[in-house]
């Protein structure tokens, strides 16, 4: 084999499944949630808590309106009323982890309310 056909078969080989990059490394994923208020200010305090762990961006959207989901102020200032949609955007590394932190937050505010009941 000539060395010309060596070298061309060279840089045609995929490389090792561990050095192929991932697109920038970020997902994009998008839920709508209904908001349900059980205290003023707590339900935005616990969310932020929450998304603050993960390394991505997470935007949050009502009546034409987007704010920092990472920021309580910014959460606060939305205003978003009980019974409101609003959509939930994570975008970064760990966009799958932070929406499955979202709907965990639901699902334990649900079974609150249920225990209170």
């Amino acid at each position: 084999m000539s060395r010309t056909i060596e070298a061309i078969m060279r840089h045609m080989a995929s490389p090792a499944p561990e050095i192929i990059p991932h697109v920038n490394g970020t997902e994009k994923l998008e839920e709508d949630v209904i908001i349900k208020k059980q205290r003023y200010v707590w339900s935005e305090a616990r969310f932020v808590r929450t998304m603050s762990r993960f390394h991505c961006d997470v935007r949050v959207a009502y009546n034409g309106k987007e704010v920092d989901g990472k920021n309580i102020l910014d959460l606060i200032a939305l205003a978003p009323p009980e019974g409101a949609t609003v959509r939930i955007r994570a975008e970064g590394p760990d966009a799958a982890k932070a929406m499955h932190a979202v709907a965990q937050l639901i699902q334990s505010s649900s079974d609150q309310n249920h225990s209170v009941q």
